[in-house]
């Protein structure tokens, strides 16, 4: 058997709600994806797509919907897999091992920006979802203080931590900070483990793209895809899109490659 590539959410996966309650889970939820899960048909299937070790698969398992877990990460897989019970799938979003047309729901929260190509991810999550299904997605909004953050200091922890003197330097002064800002927002609740890996994500991941509400209307009039709902999410990193997907009756495009 081939063994598997390590990622970089292998080494960091996302994880910061260990030990949290489902009230605790959900409030970590943006309200837009919050209230999607709320609606859901008890029949449903839901693929969780870049679900990582489990925090909306979990608040989905315990309203005992039927989800199934995906991620590039065979750690957060396990992890997800653990917690949960559902099952778990280790592949890519820009190739997802499912059919055309194969799931009624699709979660993908903060994800898509990770990739290499998030169009391709887009396209590939609108392919396997059913006509008439719908589709949530987060991604990272453009010109706020994220974007900023990411590029300085982001750049600055990214070239230290390649190395091991540099990796002890911003494990002692920089996130020692970071762990304390999130230890007194979180009012005492986050773990050195959970801010760790929050920085991680925030500040070392290596693919990060920033996307406008008008990247994801192309991409979904190219796809068949209609924006039914938006959420700007003021304060949150990102902004929420729900997306109901069309009769394939219309011609689409989603295959092509964007300018």
């Amino acid at each position: 058997m081939k063994r598997q590539e390590t990622t970089f959410y292998d080494d960091h996966p996302f994880d910061w709600t260990e030990d949290y309650t489902l009230h605790e889970i959900d409030a970590t939820l943006a309200p837009l994806l919050k209230s999607f899960i709320q609606d859901m048909p008890p029949d449903a299937l839901i693929l969780d797509i870049g679900c990582g070790p489990g925090r909306v698969m979990a608040s989905l398992a315990a309203r005992r919907l039927r989800c199934v877990g995906v991620d590039l990460s065979g750690s957060s897989i396990r992890l997800m897999m653990q917690r949960t019970g559902k099952a778990g799938v280790v592949a890519s979003n820009l190739q997802l091992p499912f059919p055309d047309g194969s799931a009624d729901r699709i979660i993908s929260d903060g994800v898509i920006h990770h990739t290499s190509d998030p169009f391709r991810a887009f396209a590939e999550n609108c392919r396997v979802l059913k006509s008439e299904g719908l589709f949530y997605a987060a991604v990272y909004k453009p010109n706020g203080h994220y974007q900023k953050l990411y590029r300085f200091p982001g750049s600055i922890v990214r070239s230290l931590v390649k190395y091991r003197v540099g990796k002890v330097i911003v494990h002692t002064t920089i996130l020692p900070i970071y762990y304390l800002v999130h230890l007194v927002r979180s009012r005492g609740r986050r773990s050195w483990y959970g801010a760790t890996n929050l920085f991680y994500d925030y500040l070392v991941t290596p693919q990060v793209k920033f996307l406008s509400r008008d990247v994801l209307e192309q991409w979904s009039r190219r796809c068949g895809v209609d924006i039914v709902n938006y959420n700007l999410n003021p304060g949150l990193t990102v902004h929420s899109f729900l997306l109901y997907k069309r009769t394939r009756s219309a011609h689409v495009d989603c295959q092509a490659p964007v300018p």
